[in-house]
């Protein structure tokens, strides 16, 4: 892969990480005016809990490489 594709690679990454987290803020903003700070505890909870997955497997994934 030349440079040029990496760069370009890159680039995409960041700007679809960027989306990710203006689609958690709509979420956060919409639970918020919908259902208070419960609501906003439920939706940052939920990405926890896939963040925990995920970290959960990564840590697997290395112990079997060990």
């Amino acid at each position: 892969m030349s440079y040029s594709e990496k760069v370009v690679d890159k680039i995409n990454a960041m700007e679809q990480r960027s989306d990710e987290r203006k689609s958690l803020w709509r979420d956060i903003i919409q639970s918020f005016e919908q259902e208070g700070a419960d609501g906003v505890e439920s939706i940052l909870a939920g990405q926890i809990g896939e963040i925990r997955e995920k970290f959960d497997a990564l840590v697997n994934k290395l112990e079997e490489m060990a």
